[in-house]
């Protein structure tokens, strides 16, 4: 992903709006290219104290942005596994309809 194309990305982000391989490109991205990171901090700051403001909560803001990293790539980690896993199951099965089809064409001769 190219940082051009980290500002779109940055709004989704904050705003939950990222998913699939985007998600995953992008926080690849983040954790790489000190300036998006910062670009993002920022622009989660910002959000983030106006919202406080508002609602007269917490000001940890660093501390929750980087615990929705963390969080989103425990959901990209997960989501990775599970692919995997589907991709396991459909070998075996399909490693299961050939054996028993060379079974059952072998019985028969």
């Amino acid at each position: 992903m190219k940082c051009q194309d980290m500002e779109k990305y940055i709004t989704l982000f904050i705003n939950d709006r990222l998913s699939g391989i985007r998600m995953k490109e992008f926080i690849e991205h983040i954790e790489e290219c000190d300036s998006c990171f910062d670009e993002m901090e920022t622009n989660f700051l910002l959000k983030g104290a106006l919202k406080r403001l508002e609602e007269e909560g917490s000001y940890d803001l660093h501390g929750e942005l980087m615990s929705k990293i963390r969080n989103t790539k425990k959901c990209v980690e997960a989501h990775e596994v599970v692919t995997m896993l589907r991709r396991v199951m459909l070998i075996c099965a399909g490693m299961a309809l050939l054996f028993e089809l060379v079974f059952v064409y072998a019985f028969y001769l």
